[in-house]
């Protein structure tokens, strides 16, 4: 009897915790239908907020998981609810709360959160540049500072979570695995928008008439031209980069051997993202996955597969066309025409750089040449984007922060030349590789015509991998990290040291 009064007692107290996580769950639908009935989104929002703060302090690690579904969404939830424009700012709270609470679980051990990698000392000089010139008198307020510091500097505590993030080479490659598969509903969607047309998204939300764009396919049968779709991004570009990203993965992977029973549905996957990404009309990331495919490839030693690559591409495109209808061959087409090519991107490389040149040597601020500081206040520059990284740096920071900037993206060149020779896990090395080709192509494609490093979620990717990139070559599998949390303590403690706490993490 007493046991069977034990048994009983276990299993209320066992219990307890579903009961409360349930009835937590009925208040909580209960409070959203009454909130979401009177419209009031706001305070939905503020709930968000704190659970989410809640959810990255308790497991912080899950959260990842969840910013990573939310970067993808944003831009849906922000044109749906476009009354709500502290939508904007829900992502860097989700980051400021990631960095807060890695900070609080190191630094108490002993731990310096931040990865020593050789471009830590470069950006951390031309960052020290960029907060000074928040002050800069030339700014009509320092709301315009702090703008251009969130959009230039915030994201970049990225790169230490993404370091801690992956502690296992199991958990790297699952992560990625749950990258490609939340991209299949994503990619869809923009194909499903492609035949509805925009009217039907405008039926949605007035909110997504501001994202209606079209692409121009120049003379042809078509018409010459189609709707842009955006799946659930704000707007095209951020989405067709999506897809240039998720498809250089899905590549990679498919050469991971231990994924050997996962490729038919990598394989579906990263079909769908090529037929969204030519629904978007996003010529620049196409060229973007080409040049990055060559580049993984010749860095992981496999040349010799470039061209079954570029075929299996071709013939992927011919039947996107047959798919899609001719106006995604009219419409990429036009890159071969290397005169128009020429006509639109050189002024972007030459003329924003030499009118920078021109400007004062020790800049005019933070946030001057950057668009999102025009909420804030208006200078001749933050109007009309100026489409050339180094050109809105050498505006905001002068020469010694265009100097700084140029070191910190030589540095960021070099490592990730030399990633496939740092990693000796080769499965690893394929999933770094590319994220190195993707910093690439970005570096050598998109700075000079471009703000990858500013424009979400490009920099959201950039920054993240990052930290995974310096992580690469030092992570172990499952059963060595349980050996070494096993043996750490005792080694530590004949040590007199803190050991191996950043094991633990």
């Amino acid at each position: 009897m007493p046991m069977m009064m034990n048994d009983r007692v276990g299993t209320s107290r066992a219990g307890a915790p579903a009961l409360v996580v349930l009835l937590l769950a009925v208040v909580s639908v209960w409070w959203l239908s009454g909130q979401v009935a009177r419209e009031n989104y706001r305070n939905i929002l503020v709930a968000v907020v704190l659970f989410q703060a809640l959810w990255v302090f308790f497991r912080w690690r899950a959260s990842v998981y969840a910013f990573m579904v939310y970067i993808v969404v944003e831009g849906f939830l922000i044109n749906y609810f476009y009354t709500v424009p502290e939508l904007n700012l829900l992502k860097d709270v989700y980051v400021a709360s990631l960095f807060t609470v890695l900070t609080v679980t190191t630094v108490p051990r002993g731990i310096f959160p931040i990865p020593r990698t050789a471009w830590i000392v470069p950006f951390t000089l031309f960052a020290l540049v960029y907060t000074a010139q928040v002050f800069n008198p030339h700014l009509p307020n320092i709301l315009v500072g702090l703008v251009g510091l969130r959009v230039s500097l915030l994201y970049s505590v990225l790169a230490p979570v993404g370091y801690w993030f992956f502690d296992t080479r199991e958990r790297a490659i699952r992560f990625f695995l749950f990258l490609t598969l939340i991209s299949i509903p994503v990619a869809a969607f923009g194909i499903f928008q492609y035949f509805a047309g925009p009217a039907w998204l405008v039926s949605l939300s007035p909110g997504f008439s501001r994202t209606v764009f079209y692409a121009s396919t120049g003379a042809g049968t078509s018409g010459g031209f189609y709707f842009r779709t955006i799946s659930t991004f704000v707007q095209t570009g951020g989405f067709a980069i999506y897809l240039c990203f998720m498809m250089l993965v899905a590549v990679a992977q498919f050469f991971i051997g231990s994924l050997r029973t996962q490729r038919w549905w990598i394989v579906t996957a990263f079909v769908l993202q090529f037929l969204a990404a030519l629904t978007t009309g996003g010529r620049a990331p196409l060229v973007l996955f080409v040049v990055g495919t060559a580049l993984l490839m010749i860095m992981q030693g496999r040349l010799a597969r470039l061209l079954p690559m570029i075929t299996i591409v071709c013939v992927l495109f011919i039947l996107s066309v047959i798919v899609l209808g001719p106006v995604v061959a009219e419409r990429f087409a036009t890159l071969l025409d290397l005169e128009g090519v020429q006509a639109r991107n050189l002024p972007l490389v030459v003329g924003w750089l030499y009118e920078a040149m021109n400007t004062e040597a020790a800049g005019l601020g933070a946030g001057y040449a950057t668009v999102a500081s025009r909420h804030a206040g208006a200078t001749p520059l933050n109007y009309s984007a100026v489409e050339n990284t180094f050109a809105r740096i050498r505006f905001e920071t002068g020469l010694p922060g265009l100097m700084l900037y140029v070191i910190f993206i030589l540095v960021l060149v070099r490592e990730c030349i030399r990633v496939p020779q740092r990693i000796r896990d080769r499965e690893l090395s394929w999933l770094a590789t590319a994220c190195a080709a993707f910093l690439l192509v970005n570096i050598f494609l998109s700075l000079p015509w471009g703000t990858p490093f500013d424009t979400s979620p490009t920099n959201i990717y950039l920054w993240f991998f990052l930290g995974f990139m310096a992580r690469a070559p030092h992570l172990t599998s499952e059963k060595e990290r349980r050996v070494t949390l096993t043996e750490a303590p005792a080694a530590a403690a004949r040590a007199g040291a803190p050991g191996e706490a950043a094991q633990s993490l």
